[in-house]
């Protein structure tokens, strides 16, 4: 906790303002779109989480239209957490747009990360058009697998087996890389390298360029219990020197996507900064919770008790819950609830649990159970 403490102890306003573009679970309703949520790292670009239906409208209505395209044409990275359409529907029109506004520009593609089943979407899609795009699977964004990559930079460094150019890797001309692979003194290190893994390493070149720009030491990608090839991830900010040259450990946030509590998410949340958290169903409903792989708002709470997080922000409501769900006054010390289009900028962050009561307050009205979207839950998303 005490290095928690350090973390937002004299924060810059100017580091990160995280806003939730869509909170809802399934489908968009009058108050909630989909999920989406939008992270502002100011003058070092942006980031965008999960892309759900209408992103690029709820955009448009936090920052308006010239806001919106800075922010599309800023972004560093895409990263989706898994194939649900709620979760990546409105991918297209964000990668079109930045496509439009960089046209005659020099840049690279951008990186979209998530599981696999989106690159076959995004490939069928690009024979249509070009989306301007470069994919790379979470997996290949594990701690195990950034390991693993480390070691082999290395080995490449000490064995000489290096791509020189990701142009190469990006255009297609692979036969320098070959080369190096196989030819060469006998100091070199012997590696049978496929076309696909020399494409993954390069792009977790630049992907590790494009975030160390954005101030960004880590982006890990950890599964989750929902459907096949479910994520959450870690984004862990660089640490920050302060006026008289010591190091502050750089700010910490764990985004669930859809899930279960599970041991993996307890893992990857501890002592973050900010833990966002679904929390589809409220605590009468952990039996369709479990069946439907979800959370409940205590079980999500408790993750974030169980990982020592500053904060919890819950989110991916079901839409049952017109505007604020169901809540239970017990462990709410940390916690808030995201609205679309809320802002949240690290520097206010110890105010956050002090809004519930007055949120409870404007909402006390409107706090009842809505059942029309129930068939839509039982599509299981």
């Amino acid at each position: 906790m005490k290095i928690v403490f350090l973390v937002v102890w004299k924060i810059r306003r100017d580091e990160l303002e995280v806003t939730f573009l869509g909170t809802g679970s399934s489908q968009p309703s009058k108050y909630r779109n989909v999920t989406a949520i939008y992270f502002n790292l100011f003058s070092n670009g942006s980031l965008l989480l999960d892309c759900g239906e209408g992103t690029l409208a709820q955009l448009k209505r936090r920052y308006g239209m010239e806001g919106a395209e800075s922010a599309v044409r800023n972004l560093a990275c895409i990263w989706i957490s898994h194939i649900h359409a709620d979760h990546h529907v409105g991918l297209v029109r964000v990668l079109t747009l930045r496509r439009d506004l960089l046209k005659g520009v020099s840049h690279d593609p951008l990186i979209v990360l998530g599981p696999s089943q989106l690159k076959r979407f995004l490939d069928a899609y690009q024979r249509l058009e070009d989306l301007d795009m470069q994919f790379l699977d979470n997996k290949a964004t594990t701690l195990f697998s950034w390991e693993t990559f480390e070691l082999d930079n290395e080995s490449n460094k000490n064995n000489e087996l290096v791509i020189e150019r990701d142009e190469d890797v990006k255009n297609g001309n692979l036969t320098s890389c070959r080369e190096s692979c196989s030819q060469g003194s006998s100091k070199r290190l012997k590696i049978s390298v496929t076309v696909a893994k020399i494409e993954t390493f390069a792009l977790l070149n630049r992907l590790k360029k494009v975030l160390n720009e954005a101030g960004i030491e880590r982006l890990i990608s950890f599964p989750v219990v929902h459907c096949p090839e479910s994520f959450g991830v870690v984004l862990k900010a660089a640490d920050r020197i302060n006026s008289i040259g010591k190091a502050i450990p750089g700010w910490k946030v764990v985004y669930s996507g859809d899930t279960r509590p599970c041991s993996e998410m307890i893992e990857a949340s501890q002592g973050a900064t900010i833990l966002i958290h679904e929390a589809t169903f409220e605590d009468g409903m952990a039996g369709e919770a479990i069946a439907k792989n979800h959370s409940t708002t205590k079980e999500a709470i408790e993750v974030g008790n169980l990982a020592a997080a500053y904060r919890v922000i819950l989110t991916h409501f079901s839409q049952r819950y017109p505007k604020i769900p169901v809540l239970d006054e017990i462990s709410m010390h940390k916690t808030c609830i995201a609205f679309d289009l809320m802002t949240i900028n690290l520097a206010d962050l110890h105010v956050l649990p002090k809004l519930i009561p007055y949120l409870k307050l404007l909402f006390r009205t409107e706090m009842l159970i809505d059942n029309s979207d129930d068939h839509v839950e039982e599509a299981g998303l």
